[in-house]
């Protein structure tokens, strides 16, 4: 799954990004955090994953013209193999 959202937004290679562990420094008053690379990444990945369309309306009204029409013809065993696969479906019929 991460390579796909990876691949998607083009992420490169993190080797140049730093990283810093955190340490509790007890001398000074201030507080300070640290995030590795991957934290610093997943968080920039979910913020875009926000902005991408949970439906994708394009292809949604697309398969709804070729139903209407009559031109979509689903292959029937693949929809059958996975009917059984959730359980909807069983052999005993």
């Amino acid at each position: 799954m991460i390579e796909k959202i990876t691949g998607q937004f083009a992420v490169g290679s993190l080797s140049n990004v730093q990283t810093q562990r955190w340490r509790p420094n007890v001398s000074t008053s201030s507080d300070e955090a640290s995030f590795s690379v991957f934290a610093i990444e997943l968080a920039r990945v979910s913020g875009e994953l926000r902005n991408v369309p949970e439906v994708r309306q394009d292809l949604v009204d697309d398969l709804k013209k070729r139903v209407e029409s009559g031109e979509y013809h689903p292959p029937l065993e693949r929809i059958a193999h996975q009917l059984f696969l959730a359980g909807i479906l069983n052999n005993q019929e």
